[in-house]
């Protein structure tokens, strides 16, 4: 298994994953907008994360198996390179769920995240997600406070954790 940085030639592969796995997302965190589900919405994401990454406020990582397949992705974005702060944020598709994948990840970006001068990384999981909060604690973050409302899920609030790391 490897990270990948996100790039052009990932459109179609990216778009694939996103459209097979937009139902298991959409029932996770708020959905994106119907334009990004396309070759063209695709691509102009992956326009801008590319900018963001030029810009060092953002690093935008693919996980792919040892098979090549697009099994999830890994983003630190909202780097402050003042604070020496970013949050780090993944998702990983439903057919490679409990497989260790999304540890894998976390565990790689965070050395990546050295080399950027990150000294803290922040991390949300809702508090209905177990899963995700157990690969944050696994990776030495800590539960730091409750977000009441951090965002809205088919009307609904959703309260979530706030984790920090130090690195």
């Amino acid at each position: 298994m490897r990270l990948e940085l996100l790039s052009k030639k990932h459109d179609k592969k990216l778009l694939e994953f996103e459209l097979e796995n937009r139902d298991w997302f959409e029932s996770m965190i708020p959905p994106r907008e119907p334009e990004f589900y396309s070759l063209q919405g695709v691509t102009e994401h992956i326009q801008l994360f590319l900018l963001e990454h030029q810009a060092r406020t953002l690093i935008p990582m693919l996980i792919i198996d040892d098979n090549g397949n697009l099994v999830g992705r890994i983003n630190v974005s909202n780097i402050d390179s003042n604070k020496h702060q970013a949050h780090i944020g993944y998702r990983v598709g439903q057919a490679f769920t409990n497989r260790g994948i999304a540890k894998y990840a976390v565990t790689n970006m965070v050395r990546i995240v050295e080399k950027f001068g990150i000294k803290e990384l922040l991390a949300y999981a809702s508090t209905g997600n177990i899963a995700s909060q157990r690969v944050l604690k696994t990776n030495g973050f800590e539960a730091v406070g409750l977000v009441s409302n951090y965002a809205e899920l088919h009307g609904v609030p959703i309260d979530c954790i706030e984790f920090k790391r130090s690195i």
